[in-house]
């Protein structure tokens, strides 16, 4: 399966879907898509609006591929779990978002050498991509959340610290 995920900003991102929808036919796996506030409604492929964050999350761990936004969210889950992914950020010109964060977002992953992510700007390289990942047959490795634990850690020593 291929999740395609738009996120939850209310403005929509018809761009992806329609790209995602055009390609499905001729893609060796099922593509299901989660619309969000986007207008565009899939012909060729299973698709909702929304659904509650732990069913998003199966089918994340279900897929061989998943294709997003540049929301952080969908990121940090597909490295933890080492799910491909593929990224076309919202953007601003298209009214898909309020200000290019996502381009910069996307910008700095592609910077990074150690992030399996694969950035894309422009919705004609999709299919392409998507045929080169699925030939590959396998899953990145899962990365450590550690973020998250120095978060934490901060915490409590600012709670300690604080505290005395």
């Amino acid at each position: 399966m291929i999740f395609v995920t738009v996120g939850n900003d209310f403005r929509p991102f018809d761009r992806l879907l329609k790209k995602m929808d055009e390609i499905a036919s001729s893609l060796p796996e099922e593509v299901w898509m989660q619309r969000g506030y986007s207008n565009y409604c899939p012909r060729n492929t299973f698709s909702f609006d929304f659904v509650p964050m732990p069913v998003a999350t199966e089918y994340l761990l279900k897929s061989r591929l998943v294709v997003s936004h540049a929301g952080i969210g969908t990121i940090i889950l597909c490295k933890k779990f080492g799910v491909p992914l593929i990224i076309l950020p919202r953007r601003k010109e298209f009214g898909e978002h309020m200000n290019d964060h996502q381009l910069e977002i996307a910008q700095a992953l592609e910077q990074r050498k150690d992030e399996p992510v694969r950035v894309l700007y422009e919705e004609d390289q999709l299919h392409e991509k998507i045929l080169e990942i699925l030939g590959a047959k396998r899953r990145d490795p899962p990365v450590e959340d550690r973020g998250r634990s120095i978060l934490i850690q901060t915490i409590n020593e600012f709670l300690r610290t604080t505290l005395r």
